[in-house]
């Protein structure tokens, strides 16, 4: 082609572009053209591109549905959503938004379902907006939100049985350990404490399903969570155990010296999924041979609502409704046993005397106390004791070995205590829970006790082994 030709074409070009610009961003996409080697946009008419001379080629366009204005995929007529016919994107110069998947669409129609089904709600009438969330759920069900309300919903219509399925889906949309899914579980266990209706058989499918879903859940959680709990090294010495005679509980007094041999003691509390595995165990062997020679016939030693307790699907939070026996005979299945109290406050104090794990002045932001903490074990780093034991204050109490005895420190020994030598009634129990109303029940030197066959849902323990 002659270049004297292409110059004047381009200037010809030049001077039609900069006639048509000002009605460019009001001409639709289908009446442009592009450079197919720069992809520079221009005006139908214009035949060759200004910057390298390439001829111009048809540009189709993007189409979109005139309601939501979203785009649609190559080949689409209709709008998968509203069935409009797509029309024309808006015109060159004016921003296309990005098109939706599927998914979102689905998702952002659901949504719509949702919020006019709350406002329904808000006005009890449950009837119409129970209609509006199926809406929303057959378009898209895997929202939690959708199928806790749904749960809600189904509860005040009277459908128990639906209600409770709808927040178990709930509960599988909802990420571990985070707080939303805990008031979801406690949401099912109030459920599940009614009668609902269900038949001999569908309990036991139930059962059989939750079973193996924790099963599953521990067997994944089992190996990281054990290669976490190690045990630390308290080495042999003196350390100051109980309260000065100006301050605290008579029971704490007094203040006095105590020797104690070297031992091992769990960094963590005993976790779900590790006394699960010791629960696996006496099921498939029925072996009780560790078990502490006078616990009640009959123990299979699960902790009280096992079974019914979400709290339980939770491989890392720390057992709880286990009573003394349970523990004992825990520690010894696993090789270990009980701390006495005196080696569980040497080590969650240190030697000092110290009030808290950490020192004398409390820190609430350093353990879990309240509804907002979590109860994941060894959460709270700026915690832990000089010997690196989690959890001493917060989180659970702690069942320890010995009997006790309100003045026992007034004639204890002051080398390795061991406790009463005979039966008082009641264990030692150490350490304040998160459920503790006030800051004088976090001190290390606090103490507890419990009936040994009392389970209490603030109550697990840790166990300690002889520093060979």
């Amino acid at each position: 082609m002659n270049k004297w030709f292409i110059l004047v074409v381009v200037v010809f070009s030049l001077l039609l572009v900069s006639i048509v610009s000002a009605e460019q961003t009001t001409e639709s996409l289908s009446n442009t053209k592009k450079c197919p080697k720069c992809n520079t946009l221009y005006a139908e008419g214009t035949i060759f591109c200004v910057n390298d001379g390439e001829e111009l080629v048809k540009v189709e366009p993007d189409l979109i549905c005139p309601e939501c204005k979203q785009k649609g995929q190559p080949g689409d007529e209709f709008c998968k959503l509203h069935g409009k016919k797509l029309i024309p994107a808006p015109t060159v110069g004016v921003e296309v938004e990005q098109p939706l998947s599927e998914k979102e669409l689905l998702i952002e129609q659901a949504k719509k379902y949702i919020e006019k089904a709350k406002a329904l709600k808000e006005d009890a009438a449950f009837e119409a907006a129970f209609s509006e969330y199926e809406k929303a759920e057959k378009l898209y069900p895997d929202l939690a939100n959708l199928q806790y309300d749904l749960g809600g919903v189904c509860w005040q219509l009277g459908k128990k049985k639906e209600a409770l399925q709808h927040l178990e889906k709930c509960l599988k949309l909802t990420p571990p350990n985070s707080k939303e899914r805990v008031k979801v579980e406690e949401y099912i266990s109030k459920l599940e404490s009614v009668e609902l209706g269900f038949t001999k058989e569908e309990k036991t499918q139930r059962k059989e399903e939750r079973e193996a879903e924790r099963a599953e859940t521990m067997k994944k959680a089992l190996v990281e969570i054990k290669q976490k709990c190690d045990t630390g090294l308290v080495p042999a010495g003196t350390f100051t155990m109980g309260s000065t005679f100006d301050e605290f509980n008579e029971e704490e007094k007094p203040a006095h010296e105590v020797y104690l041999d070297a031992f091992y003691i769990d960094k963590y509390e005993v976790t779900n999924s590790q006394y699960w595995e010791f629960l696996e165990y006496i099921r498939e062997t029925g072996d009780h041979s560790k078990c502490y020679m006078d616990e009640p016939k009959s123990k299979d030693h699960k902790p009280d609502k096992w079974y019914e307790d979400r709290y339980y699907d939770h491989p890392d939070f720390p057992v709880i409704r286990v009573d003394w026996y349970d523990a004992y005979a825990y520690a010894a299945w696993a090789g270990k046993r009980l701390p006495t109290e005196a080696e569980w406050e040497k080590a969650a104090r240190g030697t000092d005397g110290r009030r808290f794990p950490w020192g004398n002045v409390w820190d609430i932001k350093r353990c879990n106390v309240g509804s907002k903490g979590s109860l994941t074990i060894g959460s709270y780093e700026s915690g832990k004791s000089v010997y690196g034991c989690y959890d001493t204050v917060g989180s659970v109490s702690e069942w320890c070995f010995d009997w006790y005895y309100a003045d026992y420190y007034a004639e204890s020994s002051r080398s390795n205590p061991k406790g009463p030598e005979v039966s008082t009634g009641k264990r030692v129990i150490r350490g304040g829970s998160l459920f503790a109303n006030n800051v004088y029940q976090m001190r290390c030197a606090r103490r507890s006790n419990g009936k040994p066959g009392e389970r209490n849902r603030s109550v697990g323990f840790r166990c300690a082994a002889d520093a060979k």
